[in-house]
């Protein structure tokens, strides 16, 4: 009797806890949501007095370049597609001027949407 009781048992909560699995990584898959995250600003010139000519940013999973600063006004914008909503990851930016000097800007946090619509962040780029 005691046998069949705790068949019955462990038959009658088991499905009850997979529906509690499946509800709760439903749920962390809703919160993974992203919303594209662009990140945009000014660069300044090399150390060298050259001119920039790309921009790198890596930030998590993701790398991101911006080669359109070449005769532009030292501008540039790119768009991360795997920042958490309401989360953040560190974006760590790389300048290659002209004359192929290099020089890293302080990293800084790109924040995920709260929501899962675009989101737009201004980051202006120095030498550190």
């Amino acid at each position: 009797m005691r046998n069949r009781l705790a068949i019955l048992t462990v038959a009658t909560l088991l499905p009850l806890t997979g529906g509690v699995s499946i509800a709760a990584a439903s749920q962390t898959a809703a919160h993974a949501t992203i919303g594209p995250v662009t990140v945009y600003g000014t660069v300044d010139d090399c150390d060298s007095g050259a001119s920039p000519d790309s921009v790198k940013i890596k930030a998590g999973a993701e790398t991101k370049v911006d080669n359109s600063l070449a005769g532009n006004s030292n501008s540039y914008s790119v768009i991360f597609k795997k920042v958490p909503t309401g989360g953040s990851v560190t974006g760590k930016p790389t300048v290659t001027c002209d004359d192929e000097t290099k020089y890293k800007s302080d990293p800084f946090t790109i924040k995920g949407s709260p929501t899962s619509s675009p989101v737009k962040q201004k980051e202006n780029l120095e030498p550190q």
